[in-house]
């Protein structure tokens, strides 16, 4: 990571533009240029979009900033593995690292989802070489922010990269980051590099065995060499408890770093510190102590983004957006971008958005407070449907008629016999009604919560001429 200023630093996915929007702080970028703008891929600061992980340098008043330079944090740069989409559990895998789509995720270049990768690679013939950002949690699963398609299939000879934390010690020329087997012959192992460090790795792909022949080792520190009393505002998740109701360790997209929260003095949103446990995705806010730890002053309990809606919005507020008549609930954390294939608003946001302006917006339920609300994680705009019975409805069933064909997704009915629909399973294969519907009685009966997405029209009820299964994505 670059070296950085001494007021404060943001580190995750850019939500937003008009200043660069990370974890709800608006930095002014008037001052980046080449010189302070850091990507290996050669893009300056234009090429920047929503989805992507920056870590960013600067200082933070508030909601705002001034950036003096931001560096991209990309997690894995490279080909696809064979077999490496997994509708199923979506998800992906590349350079021998697992990688979990939600419905959050943003793809980039002509790809749209899992489903077009799958069909890209096709019976393992194609490779695609593709750049994931996100943030790994405490199995090492990177839960993937951005997306982006460089190539078809793979590259002979071009640079790759990966991101992680070492699987086991080094041996005297090779290390496993993830399942990615590292050889650093001839390159000098920092100081510091052994089980459970967080390094980056860039090289080339040996074409006979797949090993990442390293020409770089990087051994990195989440805090940037930040000094005491700064502040910094993280995205990432729980490794591991430290001590209870204390302290615990956070691996964010730079790095791992400990984290310390007080009862009484920390403030938690979408949760409470019972809810800090190995695996749960958090942003804290807090001030850099000597050594290195980050005293927070705020943590947010973030929650999997299992609900979509893809519709037109009613009445637009500047903090809600009426979706199927449901109240979503935007906050200084949702992430915005425009994809109309005309003229689309680079500083797209809450105020641009118009009564029945077709929007794609991934969200979770926050039931920390009663009555439990809607929160929107992403908002997309996308060009309008050309037919009335393309509306998705993506979310929890609630309940359901044994059998069929009635379902409810946040109080909504979802009639999924009446045109009649189509019914699949989490791998879009096909299934009868009553496989379908024994799937929600099963999941039922063990205490399972079943995701299920509905294409059709945006009425209560719904006429439904398509549902889906769709993966339970955990935080």
């Amino acid at each position: 990571m670059a070296g950085g200023g001494t007021g404060g630093t943001g580190v995750g996915p850019v939500t937003g533009f008009g200043s660069v929007i990370v974890n709800g702080v608006h930095y002014d970028d008037g001052a980046i240029d080449n010189t302070s703008f850091f990507d290996d891929h050669g893009r300056n600061k234009s090429g920047l979009t929503a989805g992507m992980m920056v870590a960013i340098f600067g200082s933070i008043n508030g909601a705002n900033g001034t950036a003096d330079n931001i560096t991209v944090l990309r997690h894995v740069d490279g080909p696809m593995d064979d077999n490496g989409v997994d509708l199923a559990t979506s998800r992906l895998k590349v350079m021998g690292q697992d990688i979990v789509v939600d419905a959050s995720t943003v793809f980039d270049n002509i790809i749209t989802s899992l489903a077009d990768l799958r069909a890209l690679q096709g019976a393992n013939v194609s490779h695609p070489e593709l750049e994931v950002h996100g943030s790994a949690d405490n199995n090492g699963v990177i839960h993937a922010s951005f997306i982006h398609k460089w190539a078809d299939d793979r590259v002979a000879g071009r640079d790759v990269q990966v991101r992680g934390t070492l699987a086991g010690p080094p041996t005297a020329t090779t290390f496993v980051v993830g399942r990615k087997t590292v050889d650093f012959t001839g390159v000098p192992l920092p100081a510091g590099v052994s089980v459970g460090k967080f390094v980056e790795v860039k090289g080339s792909l040996n074409p006979v065995d797949n090993v990442l022949l390293a020409t770089s080792v990087k051994l990195e520190d989440a805090t940037g060499g930040q000094p005491s009393g700064s502040r910094a505002e993280v995205e990432g998740y729980v490794n591991r408890v430290l001590t209870p109701n204390a302290s615990f360790e956070m691996i964010g997209p730079n790095g791992i770093q400990t984290v310390t929260w007080t009862t009484g003095t920390t403030a938690f949103t979408g949760g409470t510190g019972a809810d800090i446990r190995a695996g749960v995705k958090v942003e804290v806010e807090g001030t850099r102590k000597v050594g290195g730890a980050l005293a927070a002053t705020k943590i947010e309990i973030r929650r999997a983004s299992n609900i979509k809606f893809e519709t037109t919005v009613i009445n637009p507020q500047p903090s809600t957006l009426t979706l199927f008549g449901k109240t979503v609930t935007v906050n200084a954390l949702t992430q915005y971008k425009d994809s109309r294939s005309i003229n689309p608003l680079k500083t797209f946001g809450q105020a641009n958005i118009l009564p029945g302006d077709t929007l794609e917006v991934s969200a979770f339920l926050d039931n920390t407070t009663g009555p439990a609300s809607i929160i929107a994680t992403r908002v997309e705009r996308i060009d309008p449907f050309t037919q009335n019975d393309r509306h998705i409805l993506q979310g929890p069933v609630e309940s359901f008629l044994q059998g069929g064909p009635d379902l409810f997704i946040l109080g909504i009915d979802v009639l999924g016999a009446v045109v009649p629909a189509v019914f699949l399973n989490t791998d879009e294969t096909t299934m009868t009604q009553a496989q379908f519907f024994q799937v929600l009685e099963d999941n039922r009966v063990a205490g399972k919560t079943t995701i299920v997405k509905a294409r059709g029209t945006s009425s209560n009820p719904m006429s439904a001429n398509e549902v889906q299964i769709e993966p339970t994505v955990d935080n």
